[in-house]
Order: structure tokens, then C-alpha cells, then sequence
């Protein structure tokens, strides 16, 4: 079974950029690691914005889906975690009176979340250092991402889930990981000057 990481935090934060360089630090240094990206932006880029809640539900699955595909590799890396379409779910809901429907999806999300959160071995949060560009793929803007930032650390908090903040560069940040995975950072020349 894989050790699961999941690298949480709202749009454009660095969470991909910094999936990719553990994944390749990691294969480099022979760890038999697998990754998967988050489902929702090929979602997103296929089918345009996301305008209703039971979307999330589909959004939950594709990313299980994919996840489920890493239980063969030793360490298992998403820039996601099947428990977000909770969050977003409640995010898009906002303060608005909820349909029936609504309210019944929104507690299915809850309760997939609660029996996945235990799966992941780590769960690491990225601040928001970096600034915000619009990619052409999001929705959000700067305003909505800090928003999103949110209410991840709200849920994380909410459910007394244990994460850990990693901040800096990628370079930095794939330090700190490494680290709580027992696991020396070997630099990887031809990544330093992306990772700075």
C-alpha cells in the first residue's frame, strides 16, 4: 500500500510545480513513487466552469479514480485529495438557502470525506507566497483564491485533521517534505534553477 502526500491550498499556490519536482527528486533517487494531478483542472478544461454542486461529486470520483491507481507505487503524490470536493462543494454553496438536493449531495461529499481523510498518510498545506496569474483554465480570481485558502484551513482545523505548512521556494518546500518523510533531499542539477 502507498504512502499517500497530498499537497493542499487554493488556485495557483505551487501545488503541481512542487508534485512534480518530489516526483522527480524521488524517482532520481529510486523511490518507487507514482503521482496524480488533480482531476478537477482537466475537468475544468474539458468542460468549462464548474456551476453546480453535484459536478463536485463527479470531481470526487475522477479523483478517487486516479488515485486509486498509485496503491502499486511505495510513495503516492497528489496536488489534491478526494476530500476537496467537500470543500468546494461548501465553498460554491456559500451562504445561500440550499435546495434539498443540494444539502443531500453536500452530506454525501461530507461523509466520502471523513472515510478518505484517514488514507493519506500526510497532508502538507501551501501558503499562498507566490502572487496569483490566471492560467486561462481557473475560475477563480486572486480575491476568490485566498477565499478557497480559507476555507481548506478552516476544514483542516475544523476536523482537527494533522497537516503540516510548508513554505519557500519549491526547492524548500520539497525539503521540508522530504524530511517528514525520513528522506534526504538530493539536489537535482538540472531542477535548481526551476525550483529557486
Amino acid at each position: 500500500m502507498a504512502k499517500r502526500i497530498a499537497v493542499l491550498g487554493g488556485p495557483r499556490c505551487g501545488k503541481t510545480t512542487l508534485i512534480q519536482h518530489l516526483y522527480v527528486e524521488m524517482k532520481i533517487a529510486g523511490l518507487n513513487t507514482g503521482y496524480a494531478l488533480e482531476y478537477s483542472t482537466d475537468y475544468l478544461r474539458d468542460k468549462g466552469m464548474i456551476e453546480s454542486i453535484s459536478e463536485q461529486y463527479g470531481i470526487y470520483l475522477g479523483q478517487k479514480r486516479l488515485e486509486d491507481k498509485l496503491d502499486e507505487f511505495d510513495y503516492a503524490l497528489t496536488d489534491y485529495a478526494t476530500f476537496v470536493p467537500y470543500i468546494y462543494g461548501r465553498f460554491m454553496l456559500g451562504d445561500k438557502k440550499r435546495t434539498r438536493k443540494e444539502t443531500e449531495i453536500l452530506k454525501d461529499l461530507y461523509c466520502l470525506a471523513l472515510e478518505d481523510i484517514p488514507k493519506y498518510d500526510h497532508i502538507i498545506y501551501l501558503p499562498r507566497e507566490f502572487g496569483y496569474v490566471q492560467d486561462g483554465v481557473r475560475w477563480q480570481d486572486e480575491e476568490i483564491a485566498k477565499q478557497v485558502d480559507d476555507a481548506i484551513l478552516t476544514f483542516l482545523k475544523a476536523e482537527n485533521i494533522n497537516y503540516i505548512e510548508a513554505s519557500g521556494s519549491t526547492k524548500e518546500r520539497a525539503k521540508q517534505i522530504l524530511k517528514i518523510l525520513d528522506l534526504e533531499y538530493i539536489e537535482t542539477k538540472e531542477l535548481c534553477s526551476e525550483a529557486e
